[in-house]
């Protein structure tokens, strides 16, 4: 199991900024001003849920409270520079990659893959808080299917296929 002396600073705020990173993809991929919100506050629960594989738990839980604390001490994470249309998201994406990127080198794969699974998680459950699409809310979806394509491509680029 990796601590947070194990990673430098730069490491440690690319692992704190991943499942923030998944889940603004998701509200990035198909954007509705009504679900946003309700989005963003089930990110934040998500993250701040860790339910999480026993190999990352330890992992997480630092995260989580290094997240927590930042924003209790109203300090402020940085976030990417990316553009507003398709290659913004495929910058989030990049961004993810380098993030978890130093796992690979760092940690034991199971604890990787289950931070990982963590990061997808947060993004699964962001999509889920609101409802896209619709009049009134009356023909709206949990999970459109942009952000069900995006839930893939985030999958697919965490290489949890």
């Amino acid at each position: 199991m990796t601590t947070k002396s194990d990673y430098t600073e730069e490491e440690w705020n690319g692992l704190m900024t991943a499942p923030i990173m998944a889940g603004t993809y998701i509200i990035a991929a198909d954007v509705s001003m009504t679900a946003m919100g309700k989005e963003m506050k089930g990110m934040l629960q998500a993250i701040q849920k860790q339910d999480v594989p026993d190999a990352s738990k330890e992992l997480v839980a630092a995260i989580v409270a290094d997240i927590v604390a930042k924003s209790s001490n109203k300090e402020k994470m940085e976030a990417p520079e990316m553009e507003k249309d398709a290659d913004g998201l495929q910058q989030i994406l990049d961004g993810i990659v380098e993030a978890t990127a130093v796992l690979e080198t760092k940690s034991n794969p199971d604890e990787a893959a289950g931070y990982k699974q963590w990061v997808l998680d947060v993004a699964q459950a962001t999509a889920e808080a609101g409802k896209e699409g619709g009049f009134l809310g009356i023909g709206a979806v949990r999970v459109s299917d942009k952000e069900k394509a995006a839930l893939a491509k985030l999958k697919s680029t965490l290489g949890l296929d």
